[in-house]
């Protein structure tokens, strides 16, 4: 059910489509918060939009870390964002998940994102963070075996991915590099982050 590290190591746009259709989830003690992942975005190395591009710093260490571990940072000063590092230990490129589909916990998430809407839970990296409060603290968490998990596609009923399900396009909300395609989502899901 939860995805093991060797995953992770596969090459990072692989691990970006591979990813939908998974679920990531946050067991809150009596509550669990969980999404489907919907939609994507890869930074590889040498991508000047990367934060690895700088090189590694105390802030983007864990970048460079284990694979299958969460990247987690601030951004704005208000949001935080995830991501999950992918390919090999020292390069540097990890997945940003921007989407989730909600689907348990949900009255948690409204409450924590002040709306009733669904639409409006986990349609963007910073508005999932918050749904199923994720922060800071979890930089550096393994998903394979910490209190933040990503579940395979097959632990819950859902119609199997395939390749013409994905979408692949440029990457949006960023000012460097965005017209790279490096940026994957379902075809046709509601949940997916609009900017």
């Amino acid at each position: 059910m939860i995805l093991p590290q060797t995953f992770y190591e596969q090459d990072t746009i692989t691990v970006a489509k591979k990813l939908l259709g998974c679920y990531l989830v946050h067991p809150e003690g009596e509550e669990t918060t969980l999404g489907r992942i919907v939609e994507t975005e890869a930074y590889l190395a040498h991508d000047p939009a990367a934060h690895s591009f700088v090189g590694k710093t105390k802030r983007n260490a864990v970048l460079f870390g284990p694979v299958g571990h969460a990247y987690v940072y601030f951004i704005y000063g208000v949001h935080y964002c995830v991501n999950v590092v992918t390919g090999r230990e020292g390069a540097g490129e990890a997945v940003l998940i921007r989407a989730l589909e909600p689907l348990r916990g949900i009255a948690l998430m409204q409450q924590r994102r002040r709306t009733e809407r669904l639409i409006f839970l986990c349609n963007g990296p910073a508005r999932l963070t918050e749904a199923l409060a994720i922060t800071i603290a979890f930089n550096g968490s393994s998903f394979f075996d910490g209190s933040l998990q990503i579940w395979s596609a097959d632990s819950h009923s859902s119609a199997p991915i395939g390749d013409t399900d994905i979408v692949q396009t440029t990457r949006i909300g960023i000012t460097k590099a965005r017209e790279l395609p490096l940026r994957f989502y379902l075809k046709g899901n509601r949940y997916i982050s609009r900017t």
